[in-house]
């Protein structure tokens, strides 16, 4: 190049041969003045690349800041699940992470899928500028096999960081520029720089992260450990206790305990309201049939009354039954029935009552029990339709009782009046005689 302008070009994919590109080169020093640049490009094999100078190479990834790490990382995957850097020294001792493997030249590697689908879950969780941008999880990073070389920090502090994003509240990388946000117990919001990060806590950090994201109620676990976390917590390099996990593990057990206990009390308390609810349903039926008592009752009362004084006055069972004793009983028979009608109306009201009752008590522990769990705690609403069913069965069946109770009253009230005010003898005889007459 001479003023920044290419005079030859050679590449080796080219037709021109590299020594005719030499004399060239040869030509144009021997007169001028100019730059050559040597541009080296590495194509990817199987998704292999090749490392030809590990230490150099390493030293290089060291310096650079995080964006350009991570872009370095990414162009290199594309849109490969893992890539393998190839050291051409068959000494080289391999370092492993579950997507970026070094190995020595020609070794034979293994590769595990991993899943992703954490990337999708930390959205409404934490919140980080590089996360949309470079679709990496704590596993790309997380050394499974070490190697004593330069890779160990540099991979251990990404580890560090990308585990650190995964818990935390709010990250913000710039360069090698961090800032984060961790609302625990304390909240703590500091600034640091990314060399500054102490490696010594990368694998309790991934152990944290891999035991919240692992399964189970991912909001309350994420709470619990960023709770332990801010105790723990050293601001200015992210160095934790080596206990922080087994305290954030002791902590989940006591949570879990402590939600046991309110498990328990909510069912217990579900089971007494299932008793009032029980209370209920006989109490529906109890004053549907005291109703029925009652009213019965009175009506027989009367009846006797009136029968007794006919006895005792006039020495006659149907003699008791004249028009004024008939009409009365026909009021309470009216009455009676009145009664029933209003009874019905209103056990009816107490069914749909009963029913919302039971609606609500599901629908109030929602936000408490899962579904499924609340279900079954119910028998699958087999209580309540049983329940429901007594109710309405002893409904019609007291409402038949009681018809045909004022039914039968009413057919022996007539009768009774007929007897005692029609001459059924004198009537049958004259009837007789008409069609005897009629015969002749």
């Amino acid at each position: 190049m001479q003023d920044d302008e290419t005079m030859e070009t050679f590449t080796t994919t080219s037709d021109i041969k590299f020594c005719d590109f030499v004399n060239k080169c040869s030509s144009y020093l021997n007169s001028n003045n100019f730059q050559i640049i040597v541009t080296i490009t590495k194509n990817t094999s199987e998704q292999r690349k090749s490392v030809y100078y590990p230490n150099r190479f390493f030293d290089n990834l060291s310096k650079k800041s995080i964006d350009h790490f991570l872009e370095i990382i990414n162009n290199v995957l594309g849109d490969n699940d893992f890539i393998i850097f190839e050291v051409q020294n068959n000494s080289f001792e391999d370092f492993f992470t579950s997507t970026i493997k070094f190995t020595s030249k020609e070794k034979q590697v293994t590769y595990n899928n991993i899943n992703r689908e954490k990337i999708n879950k930390i959205k409404n969780l934490c919140h980080c500028n590089i996360i949309s941008k470079y679709q990496f999880i704590p596993e790309d990073f997380y050394p499974i096999k070490k190697n004593e070389t330069l890779l160990d920090i540099i991979f251990s502090k990404i580890s560090v960081l990308y585990s650190a994003i995964f818990l935390f509240d709010i990250f913000d990388i710039n360069g090698t520029n961090i800032e984060y946000r961790l609302n625990g117990y304390k909240t703590i919001t500091e600034k640091l720089i990314f060399s500054d990060i102490e490696i010594a806590s990368y694998q309790n950090f991934y152990e944290i992260y891999s035991w919240v994201y692992e399964g189970g109620n991912i909001v309350d676990k994420i709470g619990l450990a960023r709770n332990i976390l801010s105790l723990n917590l050293e601001n200015k390099n992210l160095k934790i206790a080596e206990t922080t996990f087994e305290a954030v593990k002791s902590g989940y057990k006591i949570y879990q305990k402590e939600n046991i206990k309110q498990y328990i009390e909510v069912r217990n308390k579900i089971s007494d309201q299932l008793i009032e609810l029980q209370n209920r349903a006989d109490k529906i039926v109890e004053n549907f049939v005291n109703d029925y008592k009652k009213s019965f009752l009175a009506i027989i009362s009367f009846f006797i009354t009136v029968v007794v004084i006919g006895v005792v006055s006039k020495d006659n069972f149907a003699s008791a039954f004249t028009a004024k004793e008939t009409s009365l009983l026909m009021g309470f028979l009216f009455i009676s029935s009145y009664v029933r009608f209003f009874a019905k109306k209103e056990i009816n009201k107490q069914i749909d009552i009963y029913a919302k009752f039971y609606k609500n008590l599901k629908e109030r522990h929602q936000d408490l029990l899962d579904k499924s769990d609340i279900n079954r705690i119910l028998n699958n609403d087999e209580d309540f339709n049983n329940n429901m069913q007594f109710i309405k069965e002893r409904r019609d069946d007291y409402t038949k009782l009681w018809n045909r109770s004022l039914i039968i009253l009413l057919v022996i009230s007539y009768i009774l009046y007929f007897i005692n005010n029609f001459n059924f003898c004198q009537l049958i005889k004259g009837v007789l005689c008409c069609i005897g007459n009629i015969l002749q």
